[in-house]
C-alpha cells in the first residue's frame, strides 16, 4: 500500500510519523481538540467520585509533561502512541508516563539505598489515592494526568506494575527463566494490558472485555521482552558488577556471575546469551502466531514492545551474542516506518 494512496484524512498522522523518522526533533501530537481535559464519563464504580478534577489548563499542562517524558525516555512507545486513535492518546500517554517514572526510580537509584523503595511506595500510594480513594492525590504532573485522563484504568494493573519493579530492587539475579517470564508478565504485561484497555475504552467498547487471545498474546510478548531486555542490559550492568542473567542458563554453560563480570569464558557466555535470545524469539513467535485472533483494535498496544524485541534479536545476532557490543545499545533505525507498516497492515 503506497503512502501516496492514503486518503487526506489518514495522511496527516502518516506525514507526522514520517517527519519524526527523518528528524531528530519529533513533533508533539496536537491535543488541542481532544475532549480528554474534561471530566471523563465513567461509571460510578470506576473510581472515587470525591477526586478533585483538574482544570482544563492544569490537565493540558500535565499531559504535555507526560508526552515530553515519554518522548525522552521511551521513544518507541512515543512513536507508537502518536499513531494510535487520537481519543486514546491522552489516556495512554498518562499510563506510559507513570511507567517511565517507576522505571526511572528503579534504574537510577542505587540498589543499596532505601530511596527507591520509598519512591516506588510513593507511586503505589498515589495509585491507591486515585483509584481507591485512599489518601490524597499528590500535586505531581503525572498524577494529575492520571486523574484527568486515565480514571478508568485498572488499579490492580498499575499496582502490579510498580510491585514488579519493587521486587527487583537489590539487583539479585533471576534463578530460572520462568522467573524472568513471570516478571515480564507482571511488568510489561501489565503495561500492555493498560494500553489495550485504553484503546478499547476510546472506541466506546468495554475496556475490561479483553479477549483470551489478547491476554495470551500479551503474556507471550511480555515474556519475550523481559528475556531480551536482560540481554540488552547485561553489558551496561556488568560495569556496575551486577548480573541479572538467570542462574539456570549460566549454570547450564558452566558459568558463574563472576565469569560474566570478568569476561572470562567468553565462548560459553555467548552460548548462554544466544540461548536467551532464542527463548525470547520463540516467545515473540508464539505471540504473533495468534495475531489473527487478537482484535485489530487491541494490536496497537503491542507495537512498541514487538519492535523492541525484534531489534534486540537482530542486533544480538549481528554482535555475535557479545553483551558488551555497542550494537546492542544503538536505537533501531527506521523504527517509525516499521510502526507505520503495522498500522497499515494490522500487524505487530
Amino acid at each position: 500500500m503506497s503512502l501516496y494512496s492514503s486518503s487526506p484524512r489518514s495522511l496527516s498522522p502518516l506525514l507526522l510519523l514520517a517527519r519524526s523518522a527523518s528528524s531528530t526533533s519529533s513533533p508533539s501530537p496536537d491535543f488541542s481538540r481532544l475532549p480528554g481535559a474534561r471530566t471523563p464519563k465513567v461509571a460510578g464504580d470506576k473510581g472515587p467520585r470525591s477526586l478533585r478534577v483538574p482544570s482544563p489548563d492544569a490537565a493540558r499542562s500535565a499531559l504535555n509533561h507526560c508526552v515530553d517524558l515519554v518522548k525522552k525516555h521511551d521513544k518507541a512507545s512515543y512513536l507508537a502512541t502518536i499513531l494510535m486513535p487520537p481519543k486514546s492518546q491522552p489516556h495512554i500517554f498518562a499510563i506510559l508516563a507513570a511507567n517511565v517514572e517507576i522505571a526511572l526510580t528503579r534504574d537510577k537509584v542505587s540498589s543499596v539505598s532505601t530511596t527507591a523503595m520509598y519512591r516506588l511506595k510513593f507511586w503505589r500510594d498515589t495509585f491507591s489515592a486515585i483509584y481507591k480513594g485512599e489518601g490524597l492525590v499528590p500535586q505531581q504532573p503525572v498524577a494529575t494526568a492520571l486523574v484527568a485522563f486515565a480514571r478508568c484504568s485498572s488499579f490492580d494493573l498499575l499496582d502490579l506494575l510498580a510491585a514488579a519493579r519493587q521486587r527487583t530492587i537489590g539487583d539479585r539475579p533471576f534463578n530460572t527463566i520462568q522467573q524472568v517470564y513471570s516478571y515480564g508478565r507482571d511488568s510489561t504485561g501489565s503495561l500492555l494490558r493498560l494500553q489495550a484497555h485504553a484503546l478499547r475504552h476510546a472506541t466506546g467498547a468495554d475496556g475490561d472485555a479483553a479477549t483470551t487471545a489478547t491476554d495470551a498474546a500479551i503474556d507471550r510478548l511480555a515474556e519475550a521482552h523481559a528475556t531480551l531486555t536482560l540481554v540488552r542490559s547485561a553489558g551496561p550492568f556488568t560495569l556496575r558488577r551486577v548480573v541479572l542473567l538467570p542462574e539456570e542458563i549460566l549454570v547450564g554453560e558452566g558459568l558463574t556471575p563472576d565469569n560474566v563480570v570478568s569476561g572470562k569464558n567468553q565462548d560459553k557466555l555467548q552460548t548462554a546469551v544466544k540461548r536467551l535470545v532464542e527463548l525470547g524469539a520463540s516467545r515473540l513467535h508464539d505471540s504473533r502466531a495468534i495475531r489473527s485472533s487478537v482484535p485489530r483494535t487491541d494490536r496497537p498496544a503491542l507495537w512498541a514492545t514487538a519492535a523492541q524485541c525484534e531489534h534486540v534479536i537482530k542486533t544480538a545476532a549481528a554482535a555475535k551474542y557479545d553483551i558488551r557490543s555497542q550494537l546492542l545499545q544503538r536505537p533501531r533505525p527506521l523504527l517509525a516506518w516499521r510502526l507505520l507498516g503495522w498500522r497499515m497492515t494490522g500487524g505487530y
